[in-house]
């Protein structure tokens, strides 16, 4: 006996010649979520968790849609600030706000606190492709930090010793659908995901860091399937199939 699971999915792969991401901790214990935030340090190594992967992809649903002209929620449900000030570009509702009377097509798909996601991305788990102790169970890239310290002014006296850490290589993201998209949903994420290279991700974009560059998009339909072996061992298979057609279908419905 078996169980088994009939799925579509998008497999993004990607590489950036140079990215610098967040530091980990910053104040009052919030993590921050602009690329790397971790690593465990077993005896196996260090593995670090990319961040900031879903927020790019919202961002993007922002940027094309705006090219179209078209409303949809921003990435912030805040209207104005303390002091009056709107915050909210044209063609933007707070996000949420149109859930569930007219739905827009960013929060069909990304959804918010009213709503789920139709979208399941799947960890991004990178490992140092080199060094004494190599990392198992991650994607290889070269991983390297820059250890910095202030000192007191007129003083060699340091006042704060940081790292800024730098990745570079390729990577590959994988989002899982959790519902059937029409072509018009599949083509407004396809062109989001298209649009990565023009966002740029991870700290210091302007100063030439977190370049993206897209090397290939599939559409895949995946069965997976899980059974239990001999002694109890688990097996499992998965079964892909590339999607090119209904892919290129999407794309034209935008």
């Amino acid at each position: 006996m078996n169980v088994s699971r009939k799925f579509k999915r998008i497999k993004i792969e990607m590489r950036t010649p140079i990215a610098k991401p967040g530091n980990g901790q910053i104040s009052n214990g919030k993590i921050n979520n602009l690329l790397l935030i971790g690593n465990g340090t077993g005896k196996e190594g260090k593995r670090y968790l990319v961040k900031g992967l879903r927020g790019l992809l919202n961002h993007s649903m922002m940027t094309i849609a705006e090219q179209k002209g078209i409303e949809i929620c921003h990435s912030s449900n805040k209207v104005e600030t303390q002091s009056g000030e709107n915050l909210l570009p044209a063609n933007f509702h707070p996000n949420g706000a149109c859930y569930p009377e007219n739905e827009c097509i960013r929060h069909w798909l990304m959804g918010s606190i009213n709503k789920r996601s139709v979208l399941r991305f799947k960890p991004v788990v990178i490992v140092s492709e080199n060094g004494k102790r190599k990392a198992t169970g991650g994607q290889k890239m070269h991983i390297a930090t820059e250890n910095r310290n202030s000192l007191m002014k007129d003083t060699m006296k340091a006042i704060q010793d940081f790292g800024d850490r730098y990745i570079a290589g390729k990577f590959t993201l994988v989002i899982e659908l959790l519902r059937e998209l029409s072509q018009e949903e599949l083509g407004f994420l396809l062109k989001s995901i298209l649009n990565f290279p023009e966002m740029g991700f991870g700290g210091a974009v302007n100063n030439g860091s977190g370049e993206i560059i897209l090397e290939k998009v599939a559409l895949q339909e995946v069965v997976r399937t899980r059974a239990i072996g001999k002694k109890g061992t688990i097996i499992e298979e998965e079964k892909e199939k590339n999607l090119w057609k209904e892919m290129e279908e999407g794309l034209a419905s935008w």
